[in-house]
């Protein structure tokens, strides 16, 4: 996986886990990954060194893969969203697969 695919996948997790993480974990992965400001800009706003946002952030991306590990909603929010796109081709199905959809994903 490239760099952005490793980025998205954080936050993908983060999308699903977020409210799992405490205010402050939320607050400087969004302003990293999300807001794309430097270790340094995030460490300027929070008070604390470059090297201890990016402690912070190996952490919460460590526990959001633990996370996803253990509960897997990224992983079957994916599959069901792949098993929709297959029956979509079908035309009878298109008005309730897009409704489905609205709901997971």
């Amino acid at each position: 996986m490239d760099i952005e695919g490793v980025r998205q996948r954080k936050i993908l997790l983060y999308d699903f886990y977020e409210r799992l993480l405490t205010e402050r974990q939320r607050e400087l992965f969004s302003m990293h990954f999300m807001d794309d400001c430097s270790l340094a800009e995030v460490g300027e706003v929070a008070g604390v060194t470059p090297q201890a946002v990016a402690d912070l952030l190996k952490r919460v991306c460590n526990r959001l893969e633990k996370y996803e590990d253990l509960l897997g909603l990224a992983g079957k929010a994916r599959a069901i969203e792949l098993a929709l796109d297959k029956l979509e081709n079908t035309p009878t199905n298109r008005k309730i697969i897009k409704k489905i959809k609205a709901l997971v994903v």
